[in-house]
């Protein structure tokens, strides 16, 4: 960084901080701040008292010679000698004012409308999803993951209205729905592969990813969504709109459920909600036969519904699953936002590291200059 841009960085925050109306301000961790000060302060007063008692360096004591003024470090000198110092203090106080958490409470409300499309984003975490995945060493539960992730950051910034359900033998709803992009990736990517009652040796799941629990296992599609369209039903009546709003579910599944969910489908496609299915496909298509297709009844008919599925084994389903979802007319929602605490810490911390940046070069060159005179 040139040294014009670095001084303009720290005249900004040193002006910044100066604007600061310090009788506004309130701290969230004064606790943390007086410790931390109590200990920097007894570091302090041990050295000084290790200074005065220990012998000075490059002096004799009763030497006879005094030192001549004209060899003694002239004022300027010493005072870009003791500069870093005060540099190095001043940054040492206001990292502890940052350490106390200081912030600035308003009362702003803001509110606005956007563009949303509703959706409920419902993983297999069945035991079945633990098998290997052909050719792969992942199990069909992480490559499953990795398609839901990729298929996230395609929907980045796209104002999606989602909430995340797994479910094996019994459903579970993570969070309700969540407009934030980054609070959800994380939702996702944090959730269980698989939900077990017991581990299988065969089972190629990291031991992390797998939460056991009794009776859990099997593949029952028919209870979540079950629960799902009364949820829908809940949430639209909270949000004040009118009926049969698009809106969709989005199932990630190997498809090898124990019952075909022909009642839950038809209540989803009376409601105006759209059934999508990214299908975890490890058939092999060489092997098909009438008898024993490669496509599940759970895939061949969504169909019927007004839904559709996107095989993972091919590279452009995704990019078709999103522009599918895309295409579903918007969903307006009112946003509104109350802004109760304003965090002003970055004001301190940022000059600190300023100081920093600044002050320990400057001691080390203040000291190989002037250090050993007297």
């Amino acid at each position: 960084m040139p040294w014009s841009e670095l001084l303009a960085f720290l005249n900004g925050g040193f002006q910044e901080l100066l604007e600061t109306d310090f009788q506004q301000i309130r701290y969230g961790d004064v606790g943390v701040a007086v410790g931390l000060g109590l200990f920097v302060g007894g570091v302090l007063a041990f050295t000084l008292v290790r200074l005065v008692a220990a012998r000075k360096r490059h002096t004799r004591q009763h030497s006879g010679h005094v030192v001549d003024p004209s060899h003694r470090k002239r004022l300027w000198v010493r005072g870009l000698h003791t500069a870093p110092k005060f540099l190095l203090a001043a940054a040492l106080m206001l990292l502890i004012f940052s350490v106390a958490d200081p912030f600035l409470t308003a009362t702003e409300e803001v509110s606005g409308y956007v563009e949303s499309r509703v959706r409920i984003d419902l993983v297999d975490t069945s035991g079945s999803m633990a098998w290997e995945f052909p050719e792969t060493n992942k199990s069909k539960a992480e490559v499953a993951r990795d398609a839901h992730l990729a298929f996230l950051e395609m929907r980045r910034e796209k104002n999606d209205r989602v909430s995340l359900w797994l479910f094996s033998t019994y459903p579970y709803m993570v969070d309700d729905f969540v407009m934030d992009d980054e609070l959800y990736y994380f939702q996702v990517w944090d959730a269980p592969y698989v939900m077990t009652q017991r581990l299988d040796k065969a089972m190629v799941v990291p031991r992390d990813k797998v939460r056991i629990i009794p009776a859990e296992g099997d593949t029952n599609i028919i209870r979540p969504l079950q629960d799902i369209v009364a949820y829908f039903d809940r949430d639209e009546a909270t949000m004040g709109r009118g009926a049969n709003q698009n809106r969709a579910v989005l199932i990630i599944t190997d498809a090898a459920v124990d019952e075909f969910p022909d009642a839950e489908f038809a209540e989803l496609n009376r409601r105006n909600i759209v059934p999508y299915l990214i299908y975890i496909n490890t058939s092999d298509a060489r092997s098909a036969s009438f008898l024993h297709p490669t496509v599940p009844q759970l895939v061949a008919q969504i169909q019927e519904y007004g839904g559709d599925y996107f095989d993972v084994t091919d590279e452009d389903s995704l990019l078709r699953a999103y522009e599918a979802i895309d295409e579903r007319e918007a969903v307006r929602m009112e946003l509104k936002h109350r802004a109760l605490k304003v965090p002003i810490y970055s004001r301190f911390l940022l000059l600190a590291m300023g100081f920093l940046v600044v002050g320990i070069p400057l001691g080390f060159v203040s000291e190989l200059l002037w250090g050993t005179n007297p």
